[in-house]
């Protein structure tokens, strides 16, 4: 199903973050954007899609300069088009795993799944910003030690989770201050304390804040 099938589509809101970082609250404020379909994890999916863009380029980039015969082992990669490509997964990705209804304003979800991405972590948020219609990176952080100290990762070495912390947190703001216009960075200890600091973030978004609603989602206890 096509992005044009969604008229009212403005764009893709992508929560980016780690384990136990309050990403499911920030799911839950963003939802109360008008039209807004935001839905939750899918073991990161779109990173096998991801993947088989990259090495669609590749062959493309490679082999795909000029035509080669049937019997070339690599015969009809000019005809590979890595751009209708991506925008195809994205779509087919869109309709199975994100379903949005047709009169949706916002589409997106949320992962925690991408430390092991390492240094494809930008390429992959490159990939999803060709993909998706106006895709826009929220980055959600936390404190290492509450992070460390939450669920799943206490059976973790310490040491580990809190250096997977850092280093994602450092990719977070590093991506966010390079790209200003189509992402965001969000502190979960400040957004409990006052979620009127989500406002320059509604303002990226061009979407009001409604702190009503905004508190009443805070006052919601997760079961997770």
């Amino acid at each position: 199903m096509p992005f044009e099938t969604y008229p009212n589509l403005k764009g893709t809101i992508f929560i980016v973050t780690y384990g136990r970082s309050g990403s499911t609250l920030l799911q839950s404020l963003l939802q109360s954007i008008p039209g807004a379909h935001i839905v939750g994890e899918n073991y990161n999916a779109l990173e096998g899609l991801f993947r088989t863009a990259e090495r669609a380029r590749m062959a493309r980039s490679k082999w795909g300069k000029k035509d080669h015969p049937p019997n070339h082992p690599w015969h009809n990669a000019s005809r590979i088009r890595p751009v209708r490509l991506e925008t195809g997964l994205a779509e087919v990705f869109t309709r199975e795993l994100i379903a949005p209804p047709r009169d949706a304003r916002w589409i997106g979800f949320k992962e925690i799944r991408f430390q092991t991405l390492d240094d494809d972590f930008e390429g992959f948020l490159n990939f999803q910003r060709r993909a998706f219609p106006n895709a826009f990176f929220v980055f959600n952080s936390r404190r290492g030690e509450d992070v460390a100290n939450s669920a799943f990762w206490k059976k973790r070495p310490r040491d580990q989770v809190l250096d997977m912390v850092t280093r994602m947190d450092a990719r977070f703001a590093d991506f966010a201050d390079k790209n200003p216009d189509c992402s965001h960075h969000v502190f979960y200890e400040q957004t409990i304390d006052d979620p009127a600091t989500l406002q320059p973030l509604f303002d990226k978004l061009d979407e009001p804040l409604d702190l009503d609603a905004a508190k009443a989602v805070l006052g919601e206890r997760l079961t997770h």
